[in-house]
């Protein structure tokens, strides 16, 4: 046989390709880890910089360690097999093993949390009813088993790969595989043997595994396994994992005999047999199950039920009965001041409007949204909107977008505007309890500097030769130099030649005003900040603004969640499939100095792995003040809420038949159906003695609109407890849409809107709020209105509900007062006097202005029509002002 001449490869060139390209990711590399342990450095934190750094290593070095492992024998096995054959070796380089080994590594390792859990797992302390784990073990520790064999099958058909296209090249020139298994070596038979055999380790693991994966699967009534799962496929697939590890000793006897045709026999049984897993668990399901399901299924079901309730906090919600037979009265009223006064009024789209006119102060200045909280005021429990006045680069005009304005000047936001939710001016305005700048009001605040924020997302550098603009007086602009401990310090060239690659600016190594007492402060933007510090929690999309002791902070909110948890029904929420959520930590953010303080509230196993992992980062010991001013948060309520509009039905037969669904209410907001939001009250609950800070929502059963339940979150004392407040079947409660029918049959207040809008004003219907006072309820519409043209809403009108009265006045405690009866002229009179007399003046004027401009227009017809709008005011005006 004459011998094959193989061409080696040029190494040199493969080289001088790969050296520049290594080196540059190498640079780039230790620059961005070098500076990002500075920043953590500058927090403290360092520790946590090199555990987490550790951990990601090691979750890629183990990867890197078992791909090199098999491609490494792989390529032993082909040199051997080539040397076999030819008398010397073709080798393949070790670089491709190396570079593949990492490739993989690097892909896989990317989730490196699932690591920490692996090797920090804790027990729920709850069993799977099918294989009595724990469910930690399908939480914590079957997605690293998972991953482990889902690489593994990649390193496996990359061996295959490599395999075929080396014996390919090798035996090029061979026809047929008669001929081949002649002259195919012995080592290659091996060689084949082991990879089949791995292939068959694979699939028995795969096989195994499954097993436990169907608890989490998503497939029937409820989640995880019934009644065919556990009787025909789990028993169905250990019996395939068995089969597989058999196939073994087989595989190795038919490569020993050179058997090449029949190698893979035992592998190509298995994957078919693997049908066996979809075609008796199909006619068990139709012939057995379906005919006799709530018999057969009723076991899990309550298997389902249990887990999805404890795997979303709902297990723990206290259940109570309230009737709404309640007769209020005014000295009820009385008693419930507190919950009264407290009812919001400002929604948080038109008070935004609202404080963006009338305290942004500059162009620069933006507020981005509002934000609820608490505080004592006047010796006072009152629920406060406030907002952040944040400074945007973004709003500085084009010549004014200069290096130095962006990074040196124009470095800070400056303090907050508040507003009580219930109050209002002359001016149907909210009354500011914070405002201007400097800020002054009802509550101090002594550091209104925000360097940290949710719009703060360029690089600044602070303690430079040049000043900080500070905030604007009158003409002149104020300055100062920041004076607090954020930032990381740029103490040498070395240091600014850093920063300056890691940003790509090299004005930083140019500027003179950078001096060896300079700062350099990044991933100011307080989200990025928080994931930075800890990429594998969970955050809440509405953090918000609190003063405490006269300083800024922000409040952000931290989920831990999981897609694995046994029996639990999986949703799709911020990009991910979960099954298990909760709130177990509170972050807080200092908008001055950037130190941010991870308070746990609330254990549980995930949160318990995690601070076990990084005990540097969580604390369970927060401050008083903190304590004060965190609520329960929005997103998990509203998960918890859709989940039990379901699951609160806890008997499986009533949750089979689906007797008693429940749904999420909706309300009308500027004239469009929508889903009722989450809200937060200030109120009494049946058997309390004092208000307390609550978050809150009414159920309706589905497919109907009167009110069937509400659920409050405490914020408190007892914060985290919820409380279901259900009402006594056949009793109907009016729900949200039913009062919002009454409204738009009301003829008064229909007459009234119609009569804002000939004036070209927008009528805008706040939120509708469900307001539970001593055993009854009460609903609470504010009404905004909007003149053309202009940006500022105007709370107009309060419509308040109850049982079958609806009235609308200029006050709350005017419709109050006439719900309860205080008033007692006529209905007629009080409404004219209320609202319509002193609105009707000013829609003629408008309307009359309007006329004019048609006049000077020469637009007749326009003038004609305004004019007959006028005369039709003046008729109603002259009605009202004689009844």
């Amino acid at each position: 046989m004459e011998k094959v001449e193989y061409a080696p490869i040029d190494r040199v060139v493969v080289l001088a390709i790969l050296l520049p390209i290594i080196f540059l990711i190498a640079v780039k590399v230790s620059v961005e880890l070098y500076t990002e342990y500075l920043w953590f450095e500058s927090l403290n934190m360092a520790s946590l910089f090199v555990s987490m750094l550790l951990y990601r290593f090691e979750y890629f070095l183990l990867f890197f360690a078992v791909s090199f492992m098999v491609l490494s024998i792989n390529n032993l096995m082909l040199r051997k097999a080539s040397y076999e054959f030819l008398g010397e070796s073709i080798k393949i380089p070790v670089w491709v093993d190396i570079f593949l080994s990492m490739f993989l590594a690097y892909t896989f390792s990317l989730n490196w949390v699932e690591f920490v859990y692996f090797l920090k797992s804790e027990n729920f302390n709850i069993s799977d009813p099918i294989f009595g784990l724990d469910a930690s073990f399908y939480a914590f520790k079957l997605p690293f088993y998972a991953k482990l064999i889902s690489l593994l099958s990649v390193v496996l058909m990359l061996s295959i790969i490599l395999s075929v296209a080396y014996y390919g090249y090798l035996f090029r020139w061979v026809r047929s595989l008669e001929e081949l298994g002649e002259i195919f070596p012995q080592i290659g038979f091996a060689h084949i043997a082991f990879l089949a055999s791995f292939f068959l380790v694979i699939l028995a693991s795969f096989f195994y595994l499954s097993r436990f994966e169907i608890l989490t699967s998503q497939h029937g009534i409820v989640a995880g396994a019934l009644y065919v799962d556990v009787r025909i496929k789990i028993p169905l697939l250990l019996a395939l994992a068995a089969l597989s590890i058999l196939s073994i000793p087989i595989t190795i006897y038919l490569a020993a005999k050179r058997e090449i045709k029949f190698i893979a026999i035992p592998a190509v049984i298995l994957l078919i047999a693997g049908f066996t897993l979809y075609v008796p668990p199909a006619l068990v399901q139709k012939f057995s199950v379906e005919p006799n399901e709530l018999v057969m299924e009723e076991e899990y079901i309550g298997y389902g039920i249990n887990f999805t309730r404890a795997a979303y906090g709902i297990d723990v919600i206290e259940r109570k009965s309230y009737s709404a037979t309640g007769n209020l009265s005014i000295e009820e009223i009385g008693k419930n001041e507190e919950t009264i006064k407290n009812i919001r009024l400002w929604d948080h789209r038109p008070i935004a409007s609202v404080f963006r006119q009338v305290q942004q102060i500059r162009t620069y200045y933006t507020i981005r949204d509002v934000d609820v909280d608490r505080y004592y005021i006047d010796h006072k429990y009152v629920q406060v909107m406030i907002s952040a006045r944040e400074l945007s680069t973004d709003l500085l005009s084009a010549k004014a977008k200069t290096w130095l304005n962006t990074h040196l000047i124009y470095t800070h936001g400056y303090g907050v505007v508040a507003a009580p939710v219930n109050s209002v001016s002359k001016e149907g305005l909210p009354e500011l309890i914070i405002r201007d700048i400097p800020p002054m009001g009802k509550i101090n605040v002594t550091r209104p500097e925000i360097y940290y924020g949710e719009l703060t997302n360029d690089f600044i550098v602070v303690k430079t030769l040049q000043k900080e603009f500070d905030y604007p007086k009158g003409d002149i602009n104020v300055f100062t130099t920041y004076s607090g401990i954020g930032g990381v310090p740029v103490d040498s060239p070395l240091k600014k030649i850093l920063f300056a690659t890691r940003f790509g600016d090299i004005n930083l190594i140019l500027s003179k005003y950078i001096t060896e007492e300079s700062k350099i402060m990044f991933h100011r933007n307080i989200m990025d900040r928080v994931k930075t510090l800890a990429p594998y929690l969970q955050y809440d999309d509405d953090p918000y603004i609190t003063v405490i002791n006269g300083k800024l902070y922000w409040v952000i909110d931290a989920y831990t969640s999981l897609n694995g948890f046994p029996y639990s029904q999986k949703i799709y929420w911020k990009g991910a499939s979960i099954n298990y959520i909760r709130n177990p930590v509170k972050i807080f953010v200092d908008a001055y100095n950037g130190s941010v303080s991870y308070y746990i509230v609330a254990y549980e196993p995930v949160i318990q792995v995690l601070s076990k992992a990084f005990p540097q980062l969580y604390s369970d010991s927060m401050p008083e003040e903190f304590r004060e001013h965190i609520r329960y948060p929005k997103d998990l309520f509203r998960i918890q809420s859709e989940i039990l509009s379901l699951y609160h039905m806890e008997e499986p037969r009533t949750f089979y038949n689906r007797e008693d669904v429940w749904e999420i209410p909706q309300e009308l907001f500027e004239e469009k159906r929508i889903d009722m939001e989450p809200y937060y009250v200030i109120l009494k609950l049946p058997d309390s003695d004092k208000p307390e800070f609550l978050l809150m929502l009414p159920f309706v059963p589905k497919g109907r609109d009167n009110v069937i339940a509400w659920l409050a979150a405490r914020s408190d004392e007892k914060y985290g407890e919820l409380l279901l407040f259900e009402f006594p079947k056949g009793e109907l409660v009016y729900g949200p849409m039913q009062i919002e029918a009454r409204i738009d049959q009301d003829a008064e207040i229909s007459q009234l809107f119609t009569l804002w809008g000939q004036s070209g004003s927008r009528v805008i219907r706040g939120n509708l709020l469900v307001i539970p006072i001593e055993n009854a309820i009460l609903y609470v519409e504010p009404v905004y209105l909007r003149a053309e043209n202009a940006q500022i809403p105007e709370l107009r009108g309060v419509i308040v509900a109850y049982n079958d009265v609806l009235v609308m006045r200029p006050t709350l405690d005017e419709a109050i007062s006439d719900i309860f009866g205080v008033e007692k002229e006529k209905e007629v009179a009080k409404k004219v006097e209320g609202i319509e007399r002193e609105d009707l003046v000013q829609i003629a004027i408008e309307i009359y202005r309007k006329a004019m401009e048609e006049a000077g227009k020469g637009n007749w017809s326009g003038f004609g029509e305004m004019l007959e709008r006028l005369g039709e005011v003046l008729e109603q005006l002259n009605t009202t002002t004689l009844g």
